[in-house]
């Protein structure tokens, strides 16, 4: 993955297997955050790991459209090794496949309401659900997800798809909502109803999975979430300074992993 992708991909909500951290403590002064958040904010963050599992939340730095008038481009080919036998479709809006649609509404609704059932309903590998005190930890200051909406290619395989979805989420003593981004590998279960899939990617299907990220249309919609992202912190500069606390604890996470690596080498 290119470098400034590694910069700008960031857990905003946590992985559904569990990969990644972000965790907020929030002041609970129930009028304002007063002055810089940092003062009463302590943020824990990684960089998204490249576990093909996990779910990703992409903010990227710049784009020209707005989320919901995603441009027709013809996806153009990626520096990432694809095996070359298996297609690369363009990217679909909300609407096209309902039943995504209604997959990702269960799913964030499962999530905030930290309804465990339900999730293990909805992956793959039901084990891989995390138990309701794990998604009461990490969505104890959010208090919506909004404005859900799916972006989707089809996958290698019938039945098969990676779902881009695009949701804003309201952070507690933060009026403006967070514009993101997340992606998924979806399949279709045995009793033929759609998982998010929680298991464990083989090589080639992980790369076509990653390249995916590259393609002209998706790096479209990460630009075009991104301003909206920049759009809302020049709104409000609470979201302004929550962000920039972010931005600060993920670079410091990469800056330890790159210690760690020079460290073991």
């Amino acid at each position: 993955m290119k470098l400034k992708y590694k910069k700008i991909i960031l857990m905003t909500t946590m992985s559904t297997m569990g990969i990644g951290l972000l965790t907020l403590s929030v002041s609970q002064d129930k009028s304002k955050i007063e002055g810089n958040l940092g003062a009463d904010t302590a943020i824990e963050a990684s960089l998204l790991s490249d576990d093909s599992t996990s779910e990703l939340n992409i903010l990227s730095k710049e784009a020209t459209t707005e989320a919901t008038d995603l441009p027709t481009v013809t996806p153009t080919p990626t520096d990432i090794p694809t095996p070359t036998e298996w297609p690369v479709y363009d990217i679909e809006k909300s609407g096209t496949y309902p039943k995504i649609d209604d997959l990702f509404e269960d799913y964030y609704t499962a999530k905030y309401n930290r309804d465990v059932d339900k999730l293990k309903s909805i992956l793959s590998d039901p084990s891989k659900a995390e138990t309701e005190e794990q998604l009461q930890s990490k969505t104890e200051y959010i208090d919506d997800y909004r404005n859900i909406k799916t972006y989707t290619k089809k996958g290698v395989e019938e039945g098969t798809y990676i779902v881009y979805v695009y949701h804003e989420i309201k952070f507690t003593s933060v009026n403006t909502p967070a514009p993101g981004l997340a992606k998924f590998y979806v399949v279709t279960g045995e009793d033929k109803k759609l998982k998010i899939y929680s298991g464990d990617m083989d090589d080639d299907l992980k790369a076509y999975f990653d390249a995916r990220n590259e393609d002209e249309d998706v790096v479209a919609l990460i630009e075009m979430t991104n301003e909206k992202s920049e759009k809302a912190k020049d709104n409000d500069e609470d979201l302004q300074n929550f962000w920039k606390n972010i931005d600060e604890m993920a670079n410091n996470s990469q800056d330890t992993k790159t210690a760690e690596g020079d460290s073991a080498e």
